[in-house]
């Protein structure tokens, strides 16, 4: 596992020694950021983060901000390990921020804090109905900045979508049994991508 381009380019990264987390590959990874481009200035969010692989990835694009968002204790380790690894600062003096949640407790918390992000990356268990969690989540704690991005890497067959989702689908790609689906908040159309 590596960063594909950037700052941070051809670097690689621990991954993890379990099953319990599934990285993002380098061609789903290549194909999400090619879509995503450009990342300069963008503040983004990385929910189910894993080995921070994405969130990354993100940061080395020259994204301003990523918050890593994990609960358990091989993700939270690896997520440490990967930016210690790269000299990436966490807290407040640096680009990255690990929150310790739930991804609903993050999305809560993030709202209370009345924080708005152009990027959201989610790369969520392969479970059905996930992709319809997170865009009620989204609905519930609107935490996208108007014309920022909700990218979701699901599984293929996992298409139910949040009925009256206000975002729409802007992009979608198919790698295998793995989805790629980019929604836009077009309510106000911002700077961010895929006009």
């Amino acid at each position: 596992m590596r960063v594909i381009a950037g700052k941070y380019r051809s670097r690689q990264l621990k991954a993890p020694k379990t099953m319990n987390i599934r990285p993002t590959s380098d061609k789903v990874k290549g194909a999400l950021f090619n879509m995503l481009e450009p990342l300069e200035g963008c503040s983004v969010v990385d929910f189910y983060s894993g080995t921070g692989n994405l969130g990354i990835e993100a940061l080395s694009r020259r994204a301003e901000s990523v918050i890593f968002v994990d609960n358990g204790f091989e993700g939270l380790k690896l997520i440490k390990e990967n930016l210690e690894t790269l000299g990436i600062v966490t807290g407040p003096q640096g680009p990255a921020k690990i929150m310790n949640l739930e991804v609903g407790r993050a999305f809560h918390s993030l709202y209370q804090e009345k924080l708005e992000f152009d990027i959201l990356l989610a790369d969520p268990p392969y479970e059905v109905g996930v992709l319809k969690r997170i865009q009620h989540l989204l609905m519930q704690y609107p935490i996208l900045k108007p014309g920022g991005i909700l990218a979701v890497e699901h599984e293929a067959k996992d298409t139910e979508l949040e009925p009256d989702f206000p975002f729409p689908l802007v992009r979608q790609k198919k790698y295998g049994d793995t989805l790629l689906s980019l929604f836009k908040n077009a309510t106000n159309l911002g700077p961010v991508g895929l006009d």
